[in-house]
């Protein structure tokens, strides 16, 4: 019966507050499907592909397909160590093709890169990090024509990391730049391209040792470093850039002046950076991932901060006004986001590396669209206590009030009113009957008799 009560709230939990946007757990993993999903997701159609760290049959990670007409997943491919192992980062899809990278494994130990058909399923090991040419790899690749670039975390000429591209017309790698500290270190994210220029961050290194943001002209293999973190700006960037127009928008895991991250702009035309917002923990806290643009709107998440600590996903315009806390994560819905959102129509899709039913992430979607007509109310003295929680819809309401009558009302997931009633005493016991309604979780809120918020909380019915 415990575990039933974990699912139901897994499937069925809602974000309170005015404009939560609405959220639904669509896969809980479980470690045989895979487990940690720290990647993001990519759509083709109706099916999303990722990737989970660890999991699967080899304990290893794995690559999956998750078809949102229908829920199906698919464990595609476990890792099995000697042919990758930790895949990192996201996948990307080229015809039927998938590329992508693991951070461990292969020949050598240090991870590789990979390609995967999905007609035929057929799975191929396409380069082995060695340590001297790269090592590592953390982030996701990007492809332009036949050749993909990407970044190793470690390795290289120094131990700092490397820029490197693949033509996957030959599999002809090279490594295009060593990091050195000075000019950068330890990049987690991934690349852009715009024209020739290849846009990206590391988190380590530059002159302030905090990261930086760096240009590499991929015609002349000219690398410039564009600007230098010093905490009170940011510092140690994890995710990637994004680019509109001529100005780049990206996360930085910490710095300014909470120390818990900041969204920021960065204009190539004249390398202007600007701080456009700052976390403070109560409205998130330490941004791992990416931003999704979609008009003139950021989406993200923070992977930790929020009311449950746990991180939260979030909306801002990218003059850096208009912040709204969408979702917070509460870990039986997931908790610590470590990566980027994927947009499908108002649906945003995504993952959270740990939490969920079973403490292994999930796959949820939010939509944006929708919204719960749940506001906020300003709280009132008085006490309230149910039970039993759970129940087969019939359970019993306590409540206590200075003066005055209280009442109750009862909102389904949607965020529609489904019972209102006067409580009988205002310092008493009320039998309330839901056994008219579908087996769920509920939001109940005690008011009193100015309108005031005694208390509210979930009820859950199960049948």
């Amino acid at each position: 019966m415990k575990k039933y009560h974990v699912l139901i709230i897994a499937f069925f939990f809602f974000g309170i507050g005015a404009g939560r946007a609405q959220y639904n757990v669509l896969l809980n993993f479980d470690n045989t499907n895979g487990a940690y999903p720290n990647g993001s997701l990519i759509l083709s159609g109706t099916t999303l592909y990722g990737m989970t760290i660890e999991g699967g049959a080899h304990d290893s990670g794995c690559v999956f397909s998750f078809n949102t007409s229908g829920n199906v997943y698919t464990d595609l491919f476990d890792f099995d160590g000697p042919n990758g192992a930790i895949p990192a980062g996201s996948l990307i899809l080229s015809g039927t093709i998938l590329y992508g990278m693991t951070f461990q494994g292969g020949a050598s130990g240090y991870g590789c890169i990979f390609s995967f058909n999905t007609s035929g399923n057929i799975y191929t090991d396409l380069f082995d990090f060695n340590g001297t040419n790269g090592a590592y790899p953390n982030g996701s690749l990007i492809l332009s024509g036949t050749t993909l670039y990407g970044m190793t975390s470690a390795g290289g000429a120094n131990p700092d990391g490397c820029v490197f591209s693949f033509n996957t017309i030959g599999n002809v790698y090279t490594d295009l730049f060593d990091f050195n500290g000075l000019t950068g270190g330890r990049p987690l994210g991934s690349l852009i391209l715009s024209g020739t220029i290849l846009y990206g961050m590391t988190e380590t290194g530059g002159v302030h040792t905090e990261g930086n943001i760096f240009s590499f002209n991929t015609i002349g293999n000219t690398f410039t470093d564009l600007f230098d973190f010093n905490d009170t700006n940011g510092g140690f960037p994890e995710g990637s850039l994004i680019m509109l127009n001529y100005k780049l928008y990206g996360m930085s895991l910490g710095g300014v002046v909470n120390n818990s991250g900041c969204i920021f702009s960065f204009n190539t035309n004249n390398n202007l950076y600007t701080d456009i917002f700052d976390f403070n923990g109560t409205n998130g806290e330490y941004p791992a991932g990416s931003l999704t643009l979609s008009g003139r709107k950021l989406y993200g998440m923070t992977q930790k901060g929020g009311p449950h600590i746990f991180g939260n996903i979030f909306s801002i315009d990218t003059n850096g006004s208009g912040f709204k806390n969408m979702f917070d994560f509460d870990s039986v819905n997931g908790k610590i986001p470590l990566a980027d959102l994927t947009f499908s129509g108002s649906l945003l899709y995504g993952m959270t590396e740990f939490g969920g039913a079973n403490g292994d992430g999930v796959i949820f979607s939010v939509d944006t669209n929708s919204t719960t007509s749940i506001g906020n109310i300003a709280s009132i003295s008085g006490t309230r206590n149910i039970y039993p929680n759970p129940n087969n819809g019939q359970f019993t309401i306590k409540s206590s009030v200075a003066s005055g009558q209280s009442s109750v009302n009862i909102y389904n997931v949607l965020g529609e009113k489904v019972f209102t009633e006067t409580l009988r005493s205002a310092q008493g016991d009320n039998t309330i009957d839901l056994s008219n309604q579908p087996a769920g979780v509920y939001l109940y809120r005690v008011l009193g008799e100015d309108g005031g918020l005694v208390g509210e909380g979930k009820v859950v019915i199960q049948k």
